[in-house]
């Protein structure tokens, strides 16, 4: 099965934004290897602490069915999740990262 995923990162080449804050999303198909689709921009709406106002990042993530940010608040994750994205808190590479979800089982609901 394939999955897109959503990383929350500058230049692509660690996770190092915040879920409301986040300016750059790199997107990658990953199945049983890894290919990137592009970045995306958005405009970072939250600075610090925000309740709601995630229309923008629902949006431009509404194809991912996960997403890895460095930090994302509680309320903004329930709203991820109702909207049936799985979310991780994650630090690294993203290569790393998407090694491990290439050679596991990370995504797979029934794991």
């Amino acid at each position: 099965m394939s999955y897109r995923i959503g990383f929350a990162s500058f230049d692509g080449t660690v996770i190092d934004q915040h879920f409301g804050s986040a300016r750059y999303w790199q997107i990658y198909d990953v199945d049983k290897e890894a290919y990137f689709v592009e970045t995306r921009k958005t405009a970072a709406k939250c600075q610090g602490h925000c309740e709601g106002g995630f229309d923008h990042l629902i949006s431009v993530l509404d194809d991912c069915d996960a997403i890895f940010v460095l930090k994302i608040g509680e309320a903004a994750a329930a709203v991820m999740i109702a909207k049936g994205k799985r979310v991780f808190e994650a630090t690294g590479e993203v290569e790393e990262i998407l090694a491990q979800l290439v050679g596991g089982n990370l995504l797979k609901e029934d794991s």
